[in-house]
């Protein structure tokens, strides 16, 4: 019911670009609204399932069979054994659909939205740099992503701190029929132990500076296609490289096992909300757990800002709201017990 809303209001706000952009039915409905439904059916499993608790569990209580276990000497630990084994059954297949399957449906989505809804993508990249190896960086000024071509190009060359080749460019250029860069319009300086300088110039030649386009410059939402291995394999590879947006790729990694996690916190909180019988009935319930929902949702967006702009490690700011929660849980727990 959640995600059949969901898909009601976002077709509601994206009907406009569909007609104008000519979006086919078939592509509406397979590429697009198919792999929506699952995307966040599976990063919000968390708060779906704790709505499912409260409401499940609301009625058991409100039909006294609560007061009845408890009556009977059963200990809320024990009844809340069925809720963890089904928590369980939900967080396994999470796991494999947030890391393996869930990033190869992306795909087709962000291919969708790309094309017939708004274009997200960066085509244009201004002051750009990139770390090369431990000793190479290079900047470009203003790089054309879709052309692959990049203005006042300059690589600097280190050796133990002391600049040893600077190579300026008006250009560079990627050559599909070569696989190496072409610069153009080239100086090319060399130093030495006695900071003496070594130039040449020239009108072209090609490089190879370790790297292609789609390595050069790594849109963000690629990363969202990415299985665990991939993901892991990219984030250890920029790292060594400097990456500047190394962080948003950390968030992504850190997401995918907060949100599966999320699924445990969630199944005890959503049991004791709603074990008590008390005037508000399931409305009151229904109302805290939807409140305490976007709290969590709140809570996620504005704690990973933290490390985009404060350099923060992403483990301690995406995990965090999943902390507090279960702080909040266990001092609860523990009063009912």
């Amino acid at each position: 019911m959640i995600l059949a809303i969901a898909v009601i209001f976002d077709f509601s706000e994206k009907i406009d670009n569909f007609i104008d952009h000519q979006a086919p039915t078939n592509l509406i409905i397979k590429d697009y609204y198919i792999n929506f439904i699952i995307h966040y059916g599976v990063v919000f499993s968390g708060l779906i399932t704790f709505i499912s608790v409260i409401f499940f569990t609301s009625r058991m209580s409100e039909k006294n069979e609560i007061i009845a276990l408890y009556n009977n000497q059963i200990s809320p630990s024990r009844i809340l054994i069925p809720y963890l084994f089904s928590a369980i059954f939900i967080f396994i297949p999470n796991i494999y659909f947030q890391n393996s399957f869930l990033p190869s449906k992306n795909e087709s989505r962000l291919k969708f939205e790309n094309k017939y809804i708004r274009n997200k993508d960066v085509f244009r990249q201004k002051q750009l740099h990139k770390q090369i190896n431990k000793n190479t960086h290079i900047f470009i000024n203003n790089y054309d992503v879709k052309n692959q071509k990049g203005y006042k190009f300059d690589m600097q060359i280190f050796n133990k701190n002391q600049i040893v080749k600077k190579l300026s460019a008006s250009t560079i250029i990627w050559d599909d029929t070569k696989l190496q860069w072409k610069i153009n319009n080239y100086v090319e300086k060399k130093f030495n132990s006695d900071k003496q300088i070594a130039s040449t110039t020239g009108s072209y030649k090609y490089l190879d500076i370790g790297t292609d386009p789609d390595q050069l410059f790594q849109q963000n939402r690629s990363i969202k296609s990415m299985n665990f291995y991939q993901l892991n394999n990219f984030i250890s590879n920029e790292k060594e490289k400097g990456n500047e947006f190394l962080p948003i790729y950390q968030i992504e990694q850190n997401e995918r096992f907060s949100y599966s996690f999320s699924i445990f916190i969630f199944t005890l909180l959503g049991f004791l909300i709603s074990n008590k019988k008390n005037r508000g009935g399931l409305g009151y319930k229904l109302s805290t757990g939807i409140g305490l929902c976007f709290l969590y949702i709140f809570l996620m967006k504005f704690a990973v800002t933290f490390t985009i702009n404060s350099n923060i490690p992403a483990i301690l700011t995406v995990w965090s709201p999943n902390i507090l929660f279960l702080l909040i849980c266990v001092i609860s727990f523990k009063r009912l017990t």
